[in-house]
């Protein structure tokens, strides 16, 4: 089995309907560092966010990931639909899934989460199980992060997806490990992951 089936598990947890941009490389206009995106735009990488370290990548043009000082490598995106993909290790993976959609547009916690859900059974044939959900924040955002186990091909996976929704703006950031529970170091990776993503507006 191909691990990018795990992957296209994980990117169909939401409908792709107006697709956030993606970082898709850097390069330097005038002697300075630019981030460009895959609509055509670019800004300058310390436009970004000027308070966070030069370790940090676009995701998109208001989120940065800080992770690479602990491991996370970048792995190539399975579909348009993700944002950006990482690895930690043979068992440990995460990606971004960040969509123009909000509240604004009537989606709620309660509709993400089930979307999650619904999705990932759609994708595998198989009912995810639901092992909790958790409150969360980022920055000053509140959401939560279901945890859940669903069979891929035979294997177990499970996945911790924090949803964070804003009025113009759904973000998905989770994990996922190759295993049937959800491990202490499976929640550090979901925790660090969050806690290195950064926000700016």
């Amino acid at each position: 089995m191909k691990l990018g089936s795990l992957v296209l598990v994980a990117c169909l947890a939401l409908p792709s309907l107006a697709h956030a941009q993606s970082a898709v490389g850097k390069a330097v206009v005038g002697g300075k560092t630019v981030t460009l995106f895959d609509d055509g735009t670019w800004k300058f990488a310390d436009a970004l966010d000027p308070s966070t370290p030069a370790a940090c990548e676009a995701v998109t043009p208001t989120v940065q990931f800080c992770g690479a000082a602990l491991g996370w490598t970048t792995t190539p995106p399975a579909s348009a639909e993700i944002n950006a993909a990482y690895r930690i290790d043979a068992r440990h993976y995460a990606q971004y899934l960040i969509e123009d959609l909000g509240s604004d547009d009537g989606l709620t916690a309660d509709f993400m989460r089930q979307v999650v859900l619904d999705n990932a059974q759609m994708a595998t044939g198989n009912t995810p199980e639901v092992i909790d959900v958790q409150s969360v924040t980022l920055g000053a955002l509140s959401g939560d992060t279901v945890v859940y186990k669903v069979k891929i091909n035979g294997l177990d996976v499970v996945f911790a997806n924090s949803v964070f929704v804003q009025p113009k703006r759904v973000m998905q950031i989770m994990t996922y490990a190759i295993g049937g529970e959800f491990t202490p170091q499976h929640a550090g990776y979901q925790a660090d992951f969050l806690s290195n993503t950064k926000l700016a507006e």
